[in-house]
C-alpha cells in the first residue's frame, strides 16, 4: 500500500519544493522570534514625498526625538531651520523652524566676499522664497559623487591620476604640484599652502581671498606646496572647485549638468539651485541649494551604498572609499575627527557603537549616516554672525537619537 498525493494536480517535484519553501519559512520564522536582532525592516523608497512612520515602529525613541526638537524652536542650540529624521526609507520626524534672520543681522555689514552676501536674507539661507536651501560645503560631498560616477562611467581616469594630467590647460607656479593626485584632492591632503582655518569674513582666509577674485582655481594653482601630498590633512574648498573643473575638462558639460543627468534625475530631485564661480563653472565648494526633503535623498543613496531602486547610481566601491578615513584631520587622536573624499568621519563615541559619517556645511549643514542602523538625519541652519554658537548636529544626533535605537 502506498501513500496517496494529496495534491493529485501536482507533481512530485513540485511538492517536494513547496515542502522544502515551507521548512525554510519556518526556520527563518523562529529564528526572528528567538534572536529579533537578525530581522531587518526592509527598506521602502520615497515617491513624491517621503513615507511617514511613527518613531517608535522604526525602532526609535519618540520621546527623545521631540524633546529635541523642543530644544531647537526653544534656539537652545542655534538656528536650526529643520530637522529631519529617517530610517528604512520611512520618515519618522520632519520639522522645519523659523527665525527672524532680518532681525538678527540688522546693523552687521560683515565684508563677505563676492558675490556671495550671506547677510541678505533674500539670498540665504534660502533662495528666495523657493524652500531650497544653501548647503554650503556640502555641496563637496555632491561633487565627490560626480567623481565616482564619472570614473565608473570611463570619463575620467583613477583617482592616481594627476592634476597636470586633468588640467592641462592650466599654469602650475609650483611645478611639485602638476603631481598631485586625484585620491589627494578629494582627501584634502594636497600639500599645497593653504590657511582655512580662520573667519569666512576675513581675507586671511584663504578660501575668502580666492572668491574675491576672478580664477579661484587660479589661485589655488598659484600657491606654493609646503609639505608633501598625502601626509597632512588641510581643508581647502578651492580644491574642491578643481574636481568641479576637472569634471567639467573631462565631460565637455557643467558639473550641474552632469548632476542632472547622472545624479539628480535618476533619483528623483527636479528643483535646485547650484550658483558658479566667476570662471564659470559650477561652485562645488559651497554653492548648492536643495530642500532638506531632497538633500535627504542624496543621503538616503549614500546609506544604500549607492543603489536607488534596484539601479546602481554611485559606485558602491565609491561610497566606502568616500566614508573611510585615510588619515586623521587634526593630530594622531584615533578618537578625532577622520576625513574621506569630502565626506567626514565621526570618530569620537564610535569605538563601542554604530559607525556615522556625513557632510558638514559652514551655518549648520548636516546629512548624517549611519548604516548599520539603516538610519540617516539632516540638519539645516544658518548661524554663520562671528560670534554664533551652535551645536554640532553630529553630537547631537549621535547623544539623543542614535545612542538610544532600540530595534533592528
Amino acid at each position: 500500500m502506498h501513500a496517496s498525493n494529496r495534491y493529485p494536480n501536482v507533481c512530485h517535484a513540485q511538492i517536494q519544493c513547496f515542502l522544502r519553501v515551507r521548512s525554510l519559512l519556518s526556520q527563518l520564522l523562529l529564528a526572528a522570534l528567538l534572536f529579533p536582532q537578525w530581522s531587518v525592516a526592509e527598506s521602502v523608497w520615497p515617491g513624491a514625498h517621503w513615507a511617514q512612520a511613527d518613531p517608535a515602529s522604526l525602532g526609535l525613541d519618540r520621546e527623545a526625538i521631540f524633546k529635541l526638537s523642543a530644544e531647537i524652536e526653544a534656539g537652545q542650540h542655534g538656528n536650526i531651520d529643520s530637522m529631519t529624521i529617517i530610517r528604512h526609507g520611512q520618515a519618522a520626524f520632519e520639522q522645519h523652524y523659523e527665525w527672524d534672520y532680518s532681525a538678527q543681522y540688522e546693523g552687521l555689514s560683515y565684508p563677505s566676499p563676492p558675490p556671495w552676501d550671506y547677510l541678505n536674507v533674500d539670498a540665504y539661507p534660502f533662495h528666495g522664497d523657493t524652500g531650497l536651501h544653501s548647503l554650503q560645503s556640502v555641496s563637496k560631498s555632491v561633487v565627490s559623487a560626480l567623481i565616482g560616477i564619472a570614473i565608473e562611467r570611463g570619463e575620467l581616469p583613477g583617482t592616481d591620476a594627476t592634476l597636470g594630467e586633468l588640467l592641462p590647460h592650466r599654469a602650475f607656479a609650483d611645478p611639485a604640484a602638476k603631481n598631485i593626485t586625484l585620491e589627494n584632492v578629494l582627501t584634502m591632503t594636497a600639500g599645497i599652502d593653504w590657511e582655512e582655518d580662520v573667519s569666512y569674513f576675513s581675507l586671511e582666509n584663504d578660501a575668502t581671498a580666492s572668491e574675491a577674485l576672478d580664477d579661484w582655481v587660479g589661485y589655488l594653482l598659484s600657491k606654493p606646496m609646503t609639505v608633501e601630498q598625502g601626509t597632512l590633512f588641510d581643508y581647502n574648498s578651492a580644491s574642491s572647485q578643481a574636481l568641479s573643473e576637472i569634471l567639467a575638462t573631462a565631460t565637455g558639460v557643467p558639473t550641474n549638468v552632469y548632476a542632472e543627468r547622472h545624479l539628480f534625475g535618476p533619483i528623483g530631485i527636479r528643483d535646485y539651485y547650484w550658483n558658479s564661480a566667476p570662471e564659470g563653472h559650477t561652485n562645488a565648494g559651497g554653492g548648492l541649494f536643495l530642500t532638506a526633503a531632497d538633500l535627504a535623498r542624496f543621503t538616503w543613496l549614500y546609506a544604500q551604498n549607492g543603489e536607488w531602486q534596484g539601479e546602481q547610481i554611485v559606485p558602491a566601491e565609491w561610497i566606502a572609499r568616500s566614508s573611510a578615513s585615510s588619515i586623521p584631520v587634526y593630530g594622531d587622536d584615533p578618537d578625532g575627527w577622520g576625513y574621506g573624499y569630502q565626506w567626514w568621519i565621526y570618530r569620537h563615541k564610535t569605538a563601542s557603537g554604530p559607525k556615522m559619517y556625513g557632510g558638514w556645511g559652514w551655518g549648520g549643514q548636516f546629512p548624517l549616516i549611519v548604516p548599520e542602523l539603516n538610519l540617516i538625519a539632516i540638519f539645516t541652519g544658518w548661524n554663520i554672525k562671528e560670534d554664533a554658537h551652535y551645536a554640532s548636529a553630529f553630537d547631537l544626533f549621535y547623544d539623543r537619537i542614535v545612542t538610544s535605537v532600540t530595534a533592528p
